[in-house]
């Protein structure tokens, strides 16, 4: 199946099969650091952790993008990850992993994804016309998703299998993998700038070119800032999982695995909506719309903990909830990534690509220090319920500020 052109469709396969890694990945991860810790403050603390590199190296990485071959720099962000997700797979095998080798091997992944995400994202712009932006970004979510949604599924068999040493070894395959697929893309563009000429000033320069270009860019300002909220408000849900499954829904790592099938189908629906629907919608009115109901869906989670159903109808509600909370996600990403993509020239787009992950990211720290603070005094749901009321809120102030912008 070619979705818009075969260079696209190569790269949404890529990304397909990177994001079922993460997927099988993410269970097997999160279960590990829960049973090797037993703490939600170390779980908030790896989670943390994790993000400060990127946005130490995102504004180099940024100009990296804008500078050499986007081509070669996402191939080399995959092969090192895929190297370094091996070694921590073969470090449990062999049973010296340590709670400090966490801390290690994230620190080393958020480093090279922080490399790749910048080149990868501009290379979309130079693969696919710009009318066509939005509808790109909705597949290239859904084909994300769906590749999400088989590794979740089969998540709990590769670890039973496999146990979760190779849960993780897959992942760290299917980034070398990726890394082939996207050397076979035929990718044309070429940087302005001589990279192998470049000096230390220069890139500092370069990075100054990309904060000034976004100063004077109030609407993107604010898609930046909204971003970082909405990177705040999910940090609960991705770091407590293990918690909520456990205290709330009374499972266990299955818990895991019901909840990412439900967000991520919801995910690749809501991403196949805006491929085919995307010409269709007003931009403003669907990130508002999508940020409004997701906020719901995360309150709803919250108030799960204190329906009186039988624990099948628990359970049911949950995972309900999940994947309604998931059908909205693309509906607020797709139009945000557009309307960048649409509004930033083609020698600008990895330094924007890479300041916009610094806005996203450098909430998710704070996100985490707030649950290693306070993780253990506040129940989970009380999280959920609080996060999602905020979300609603600030859906109704981001319309009330840009209801008659033009995009």
């Amino acid at each position: 199946m070619k979705l818009i052109n075969k260079e696209f469709t190569k790269l949404s396969i890529a990304t397909f099969i990177t994001r079922f890694g993460d997927s099988v990945d993410s269970i097997a991860f999160s279960w590990l650091v829960y049973v090797m810790t037993g703490s939600r403050e170390l779980m908030g603390a790896i989670f943390a952790i994790s993000i400060l590199p990127n946005i130490i190296v995102l504004p180099f990485a940024g100009v990296l993008a804008d500078t050499f071959n986007r081509k070669k720099l996402t191939i080399i962000g995959d092969v090192s990850r895929g190297i370094s997700v091996t070694i921590l797979a073969i470090f449990y095998f062999y049973g010296i992993l340590e709670v400090w080798h966490l801390f290690m091997f994230v620190i080393l992944n958020s480093l090279f994804e922080s490399v790749a995400n910048p080149a990868r994202g501009s290379m979309l712009q130079a693969l696919v016309n710009d009318d066509e932006y939005v509808k790109a970004n909705g597949y290239l979510s859904s084909a994300s998703n769906l590749g999400g949604l088989i590794g979740i599924s089969l998540a709990a068999v590769f670890i039973g299998l496999l146990g979760i040493w190779g849960a993780i070894l897959i992942d760290g395959i299917t980034f070398l993998v990726s890394a082939i697929i996207i050397f076979m893309i035929h990718y044309t563009y070429e940087p302005p700038t001589n990279g192998s000429k470049q000096k230390i000033k220069d890139f500092f320069v370069m990075i100054k070119e990309g904060f000034v270009y976004i100063g004077g860019k109030k609407f993107i300002i604010g898609l930046m800032i909204l971003g970082a909220f909405i990177n705040f408000a999910f940090v609960p849900v991705n770091v407590l999982q293990p918690v909520y499954v456990t205290e709330v829904l009374n499972l266990g790592v299955e818990g895991l695995t019901y909840l990412g099938l439900a967000i991520l189908i919801g995910m690749t629906l809501g991403g196949l909506i805006m491929g085919k629907f995307a010409d269709k919608v007003n931009p403003i009115k669907s990130i508002v719309f999508g940020l409004t109901m997701m906020g719901i869906m995360y309150a709803l989670l919250g108030f799960v903990d204190f329906f009186t159903f039988n624990q099948t109808l628990i359970v049911v509600s949950a995972v309900v909830f999940a994947a309604l909370f998931g059908l909205f996600l693309p509906i607020i990403q797709a139009p945000i990534q557009g309307i960048i993509m649409k509004k930033t020239p083609p020698e600008m787009m990895g330094r924007q690509s890479s300041i916009f992950g610094i806005f996203a990211l450098i909430s998710m720290p704070l996100g985490g220090a707030l649950v290693s603070i306070i993780g253990d005094s506040l129940k989970v749901s009380t999280f959920f319920i609080s996060m999602g009321t905020a979300i609603v809120i600030i859906a109704m102030i981001y319309y009330s500020i840009n209801r008659k912008t033009v995009v």
